[in-house]
């Protein structure tokens, strides 16, 4: 039977959900069309970071990649994420892993967040120019309401809407408002929040198409932040249930100033004491100690982060659960 490698364009968008969808049955389908939607929405050159693999005219494994901007040292540069390389798996070590790998090497500014042992182990073999950066850290935080959930897990737990508060009050002088629309968000015209050297940019369309587009009046609470009246960042929101507990998850984040971070884990806090939810969950790629407004407990689990370009110093950038499908696959 002929094995064949085929460059993605919008004509497969159908037959490779299809695909994923079978793949990944427990994944969300809205989200997955999401994702080729967003590869759909880009040019030739980006489709050709995305392969097929058919066997006669069956799709037996695919690698995808969205383009996303990041500025380095200053000025806006084009990079894409990459997604999961998946393939049959009754197809498996018949080398088609290392047939896609081979095509990942037709480019090197990509990144991946959230990539698997058994990927980690093996992409170092084929795909050029892998580079390993620091992990992204899984954090958890606790209150008041974590016995009585606990009682609530083990005797008929039920899972529970959540409230987000419209506005929320950390101090005097910090505030943080509920807002509906894009219009509603004070962002930088330049997409640029901090003066690292490596950011991933947080502009209006990048902002829209990520949060407002996808689920956001049922899953996703977005606040600007106001310090001393000015607007100074945002923070994403959204309830999620993992092995049975509900919890607030800070899916995304950004500050003028990044001692400031801490503030997003103290607002989900006290969104969750206001829906007796004792949980918190985040993901940032930042490390916080534990001791703080709130306490912060760092996990023993880790998100594998790697990218493909070895000339770029990606140490000091801040990821976010906002830059990796695993908001969208394990956390709903």
């Amino acid at each position: 039977m002929a094995i064949q490698t085929i460059l993605y364009s919008p004509q497969w968008h159908s037959r490779l959900l299809d695909y994923m969808r079978k793949v990944f049955p427990y994944r969300d389908e809205n989200y997955l069309d999401w994702w080729l939607s967003n590869m759909d929405s880009g040019n030739e050159d980006d489709w050709a970071k995305c392969f097929i693999v058919a066997e006669d005219d069956e799709i037996i494994g695919c690698t995808t990649a969205i383009p996303v901007e990041l500025f380095y040292e200053g000025k806006r540069s084009d990079f894409y994420f990459r997604g999961n390389t998946i393939i049959s798996p009754e197809k498996r070590g018949k080398g088609i892993s290392k047939l896609l790998y081979d095509k990942v090497n037709s480019y090197n500014n990509w990144l991946s967040v959230g990539i698997t042992d058994i990927a980690w182990a093996i992409q170092p073999k084929y795909v050029k120019n892998f580079t390993p950066i620091n992990p992204v850290n899984v954090y958890v935080s606790a209150n008041g309401w974590l016995v009585p959930q606990l009682f609530r897990r083990f005797f008929g737990n039920k899972q529970r809407g959540i409230a987000f508060p419209e506005q929320i009050k950390l101090s005097k002088n910090d505030t943080f408002t509920k807002i509906d629309s894009i219009k509603d968000f004070c962002v930088p015209k330049s997409g640029r929040w901090t003066d690292d050297k490596v950011e991933l940019v947080r502009d209006e369309a990048f902002l829209q198409k990520r949060y407002f587009d996808v689920y956001c009046a049922e899953r996703y609470a977005i606040y600007r932040y106001e310090k001393n009246g000015m607007p100074n960042g945002f923070v994403v929101l959204r309830k999620m249930r993992y092995s049975g507990f509900d919890m607030v998850s800070v899916v995304d984040f950004r500050f003028a100033d990044r001692k400031d971070e801490r503030k997003a884990f103290a607002v989900a806090q006290k969104t969750a004491r206001k829906n007796r939810i004792g949980f918190v969950f985040g993901m940032s790629s930042s490390k916080y100690g534990l001791f703080g407004k709130p306490l912060i407990v760092m996990t023993p689990k880790k998100l594998n982060f790697a990218v493909g370009s070895k000339g770029m110093d990606f140490s000091d950038m801040l990821v976010t659960s906002g830059d990796s499908d695993l908001d969208f696959v394990y956390y709903h």
